[in-house]
């Protein structure tokens, strides 16, 4: 058994890293974060009523997650990826997502290791979501040749310089016809080179996209070697920012900068937590499902109907705290601590150093397309608001516990376990779970006195008692 596998004292699985409990004041900077995002104005991408609209969700995971090999540790780009997969099984035909594991995840292990240190498959990952993204495109071109496609980028740590990465890519190349491409793969498959015959479905420059990084660190390769800026397309973008991160091999790469630029096109946001309390991966994830429920408060917004659910946000303090992440692993331990709300502890610089005199401004994204932009109108963010179940699309739950139940059978079925778990506990803890319960008791001792009743007669049916609902507490 892992030490990830063994329950805490307190009940609450162990992830192998010392935390401490966050104070108001932590907890008080999401309550500051949604304010800020309530306040801006997102594009509409995506209209109910309008079937010839779709969004395209491109989720590029964090160094060393994989949730497909490590359920139980999903990160938010893991878990918002599996919603919009839900939604698209249930037969929404709008939104579709497309999803690549973080770098540091192959199974041979000095691939992986490299990988890990250097972040060195940025260029093969974000091919891996473009043909995603061009072999669904071309289905609903097939379906429709009327068909819009708009791009919503995702990522936590270097994916979220992936994410960038990938949002320049589209941006260059368009949608390109996947049929016919001639695709050469290294020894592990993964995509070295492509070659396009066709036409594209959408000329380069005219795929509006918006961005969502979590805490994005870009390591090695991503800063060393890419242009991280946003181009013209990426008409919207929102930035989560970890305060207390010390370690100094995770400066912050601020790709969106704090605050609101002038024009309202970003929004960087600062919140408590380490690296993977704002990017999702702890079993004490108070701090995550915050800043999850900001992520999908601004991926709502695109739509005139919002599409994710929010999760419930925990009081119980056991899972409100900051991680110490600076005295996990080794090479942690005996690294360099930054301040990451001082220069030493982030980066600005978007392209590689050798670039940074060839561009006008190698700081900042690109100046956005405004007549792409002027496309869409606009609605509020709204944020802290409660929305829908993945599998009840657009519509809302009846009451609270069938929306409990709908979203333990949803992340069951897509195997996500760590929301599974946490719905399971929040349900037990709830009223809505104790009236299920008290409900489940009176059932069953209704059966013991009704048996007891039967005993003097002849040839007596056997009752067996109900059991009570399998409940964390």
């Amino acid at each position: 058994m892992s030490q990830e596998d063994r329950l805490d004292k307190d009940g609450i699985l162990d992830d192998g890293v010392p935390y401490y409990a966050a104070d108001a004041q932590r907890l008080q900077s999401y309550v500051d974060a949604a304010a800020a995002l309530s306040r801006f104005q997102a594009p509409v991408l995506v209209h109910e009523c309008n079937p010839h609209e779709h969004l395209f969700l491109a989720a590029f995971d964090g160094t060393g997650n994989d949730v497909f090999k490590d359920p139980q540790h999903a990160t938010n780009v893991a878990r918002i990826n599996a919603q919009v997969d839900m939604l698209a099984k249930q037969g929404n035909k709008q939104i579709a997502a497309g999803y690549v594991p973080g770098p540091g995840t192959q199974d041979h292990y000095l691939g992986r290791t490299l990988d890990g240190i250097n972040g060195n498959t940025y260029d093969e990952r974000i091919e891996q979501v473009y043909k995603q993204l061009i072999d669904k495109a071309w289905q609903w071109k097939q379906k429709d040749p009327e068909a819009e496609i708009r791009v919503a980028d995702i990522g936590f740590s270097r994916g979220s310089e992936q994410a960038a990465g990938f949002a320049r890519l589209v941006h260059e190349r368009g949608i390109q016809d996947p049929s016919g491409a001639i695709y050469i793969r290294d020894r592990h498959g993964q995509i070295t080179h492509v070659e396009y015959g066709r036409p594209p479905l959408v000329a380069p420059g005219q795929v509006a996209q918006v961005v969502g990084l979590f805490d994005a660190v870009g390591t090695g390769e991503p800063v060393r070697e890419h242009d991280r800026r946003l181009p013209p397309s990426v008409i919207f973008g929102f930035q989560i920012i970890s305060a207390d991160e010390r370690r100094g091999l995770f400066k912050s790469d601020r790709i969106i900068d704090p605050g609101m630029t002038p024009d309202g096109r970003f929004l960087g946001v600062i919140v408590a937590g380490v690296h993977s309390d704002v990017g999702g991966s702890y079993h004490r994830d108070g701090l995550a499902i915050r800043s999850e429920n900001l992520m999908s408060d601004y991926l709502n917004a695109l739509s005139d109907q919002p599409f994710l659910t929010l999760q419930a946000v925990p009081g119980d303090p056991r899972l409100n705290v900051v991680h110490r992440s600076e005295d996990g692993m080794l090479i942690y331990r005996l690294g360099r601590e930054v301040d990451r709300l001082r220069p030493e502890g982030y980066n600005e610089l978007l392209v590689p150093k050798h670039e940074a005199g060839k561009v006008s401004d190698p700081y900042n994204a690109e100046p956005r397309d405004e007549v792409l932009s002027r496309q869409f109108e606009r609605q509020p963010v709204q944020a802290g608001a409660r929305t829908v179940t993945p599998e009840s699309a657009w519509k809302t739950p009846a009451d609270d516990l069938s929306a409990r139940l709908d979203r333990l059978l949803a992340a069951g079925q897509a195997n996500d376990w760590a929301t599974f778990s946490r719905e399971n506990r929040t349900l037990a803890d709830g009223d809505a779970g104790r009236r299920l319960l008290e409900r489940a008791a009176m059932q069953a001792g209704w059966l013991e006195q009704h048996a007891a009743q039967q005993q003097a007669m002849p040839a007596p049916p056997r009752l067996q008692p109900v059991p009570e609902p399998v409940l964390q507490r």
